[in-house]
């Protein structure tokens, strides 16, 4: 005989049960409407763009985020390497528990109201497959409380909510066992035992039960159920009503399919034949995708841990920027029936978000790279750094003194007596306004063109170019900033007059393939000059020389002196995904490399991005010291890099330390060109 199971819910569902369960989906819609009310305030967004492409990254990232929980375990593209393995996994149970038990319910509703199907064995399978991913939500939540209130890690911060999410969930899953405990104890138990170990939650009930009588096991059963059923639909009457964080199981997906699907280096440009607003003082200017992001982020830390800025000891905590905005937001918005303003509000810029927060972002993307449900920190930093720039002129000292010689000189090196030329006087090169017959371009830019240490770099990337025979040429005075410090100090009007101007000259000598050293000068040309018309191949010089050696038109000596590593820098790694490259051009050269402890996507900022390189720091605050005694730590002699932030911030830092005699800081062009060959 088939195995069926014996079934009591004609003594379970009553008008009362359908009227409460209607009333609670249309509280969830209503909210959901006010949720998207409140959005609406914000500006217009391009994000309902490249709705097929959307659709199929949603799925790819459902199953790689959803179901494999890359970014919940801390792993990337390429490292797999669990490094959050802990939160990781309760997340995972608790997910994966209620996802499961969502469906067992849904197929449950549809066997018994629409078509019955679940019978036999297929029905035990179904049994034990929702039982055993219910003990998963058990464990997970056993496990949380563990994690919040018992090791207390720094990045949680516990509010009422956490406490009243995780002991509500515990309890319907826990009611639900009792339930199917009584049924089992009054059917199963009594029929075919061998059935309720399909059951293995309710089982271990029903086992206790046994001894009952069946009126009072079937008694027991009604109350349990309306137990049940009233914690189960107050539960989402909390969430909805109180605004839970778990409201992010249905904003997350929304805010992952409308993530920004264009270059992850390039900043949204201000229009401003058609807009008044110079960046965002108020909640209302911000758009409506940067206020979505607000709904979706859980405060789980993970952008918080990320920082380098906060680990250094500064005010930025990227989690608790979010979260201030969030509650900004609902203190402006507070309305639950009607959306209008509340007649009086802090100023954002100042008492919500303070200017040393705002100034103490590096850009470094790592928020952005930790954060499992894809919000967007830098743009709102950005934002309001725009404000204080360009509607208030507000700016760090130092950064405005970078920024007036940006205007006036073309680069921000206030100062110097270089010239765009000095660094080549003594090497035959080529400068395309006396001979515009070249194959690439070099893109030498202000640091390496006007700093000192930096002029080394272009002299040594020259060196290795000559050596392969590439007919490359400069720009020389014509060259200047790319642009990058003014954007990312919120001079947004600034930087699109330096990036037109450089189109119009790259224009008139038809070029159309740039070489940088610079990751921020490679970042601008090739994802934010497309946003002025300005198209060219751009290669990073650790790519093109990679290719060199490749095609045997370098050859190179091995250099192995102690131990080296490579410090993967922001906008070369996190921003462009460039990390092997440079990774196999030092395994070209030295036998004996090593990996920091934290590398590719998990590395650690130099400090220098976002226009630090030109601002003052308190000495003990320094984000490169931070990554210094990392590099110390690890036993190398040499730190290998590809970029001039990097370089210069690492020098600095290395003579603070008192070890620049024993650790060594260069630029991949530095050792390449020291292990040429020389040709007899």
């Amino acid at each position: 005989m088939e195995p069926h199971r014996e079934s009591l819910w004609n003594i379970e569902f009553s008008w009362i049960f359908y009227t409460l369960a209607a009333l609670t989906v249309l509280l969830i819609i209503y909210v959901i409407y006010r949720h998207y009310k409140r959005w609406k305030v914000g500006q217009s967004a391009d994000r309902g763009n490249q709705l097929g492409r959307r659709c199929l990254d949603f799925i790819n990232l459902a199953i790689i985020e959803g179901v494999f929980h890359r970014k919940f375990f801390g792993a990337d593209r390429k490292d797999w390497r669990l490094r959050e393995f802990y939160p990781g996994l309760i997340h995972f149970l608790i997910f994966s528990g209620f996802i499961i038990l969502f469906l067992a319910t849904a197929l449950e509703f549809i066997n018994h109201y629409i078509v019955h199907f679940l019978e036999g064995n297929s029905y035990l399978a179904y049994s034990l497959l929702s039982d055993v991913f219910g003990i998963f939500v058990i464990i997970g939540v056993i496990l949380a409380l563990v994690r919040r209130y018992g090791q207390k890690p720094e990045r949680l911060d516990n509010r009422r909510d956490d406490l009243v999410t995780l002991v509500l969930i515990l309890v319907v899953i826990l009611t639900g066992f009792i339930l199917e405990g009584f049924r089992i104890a009054a059917t199963e138990l009594k029929t075919n035992p061998g059935w309720a170990v399909w059951s293995p939650g309710g089982y271990v009930f029903a086992k206790a039960f046994e001894g009952a009588s069946q009126e009072a096991l079937l008694g027991w059963h009604v109350a349990i159920w309306w137990v049940h059923v009233v914690v189960t639909l107050g539960f989402f009457i909390y969430v909805a009503l109180f605004n839970s964080k778990l409201f992010h199981v249905l904003w997350d997906p929304v805010n992952i399919f409308f993530r920004n699907l264009g270059a992850r280096g390039a900043l949204t440009p201000i229009d401003f034949e058609k807009t008044e607003l110079f960046g965002v003082s108020k909640v209302e200017e911000f758009n409506w995708k940067q206020l979505l992001d607000l709904d979706a982020c859980t405060r789980c830390g993970r952008c918080q841990d990320a920082c380098p800025a906060y680990f250094s000891g500064k005010n930025l905590n990227p989690k608790q920027v979010i979260q201030d905005l969030k509650d900004h937001l609902y203190a402006v918005y507070p309305g639950f029936f009607t959306l209008k303003p509340a007649e009086s509000r802090q100023e954002m810029i100042g008492e919500v978000i303070t200017e040393e927060v705002i100034w103490d972002c590096t850009t470094c993307r790592a928020c952005q790279q930790a954060c499992p449900v894809y919000i967007e920190h830098i743009d709102k930093i950005v934002d309001l750094r725009r404000n204080l720039a360009m509607e208030k002129s507000q700016f760090p000292e130092a950064a405005q003194e970078a920024l007036k010689c940006l205007g006036t000189r073309m680069h921000p090196y206030r100062g110097t007596v270089a010239t765009r030329t000095t660094w080549c006087e003594d090497i035959d090169i080529k400068v395309v306004s006396d001979d515009a017959d070249i194959d690439i371009l070099y893109w030498v830019g202000c640091s390496a063109a006007l700093d000192d240490r930096n002029i080394k770099v272009a002299q040594a990337t020259a060196k290795v170019l000559k050596a392969a025979g590439v007919n490359f040429g400069i720009l020389g005075d014509e060259e200047a900033c790319c642009g990058d410090p003014a954007r990312r100090m919120g001079d947004e009007y600034l930087f699109q007059t330096l990036c037109q101007q450089n189109i119009e000259i790259l224009k008139g000598y038809g070029i159309k393939k740039i070489l940088t050293t610079c990751p921020h000068c490679f970042n601008s040309l090739k994802h934010e000059y497309p946003q002025f018309g300005g198209n060219y191949e751009v290669v990073h010089h650790t790519q093109f020389i990679l290719e060199l050696i490749q095609s045997g038109k370098l050859k190179l000596k091995k250099t192995i002196n102690g131990k080296a590593a490579y410090h993967d820098s922001c906008y070369l790694g996190r921003y462009n995904d460039i990390y092997d490259e440079p990774r196999e051009i030092l395994n070209a050269l030295r036998g004996n490399t090593v990996e920091l402890p934290r590398h590719r996507t998990n590395s650690f900022c130099c400090g220098g991005g976002g226009g630090h390189m030109w601002m003052e720091e308190e000495p003990d605050k320094r984000v490169s010291a931070r990554r210094i005694d990392e590099i110390v730590e690890a036993g190398v002699s040499c730190v290998a890099s590809a970029c001039p932030y990097c370089l210069t911030m690492f020098d600095d830092a290395l003579k603070a330390k008192g070890v620049e005699e024993t650790l060594q800081s260069k630029d991949l062009s530095e050792l390449v060109a020291e292990a040429l060959e020389n040709k007899e």
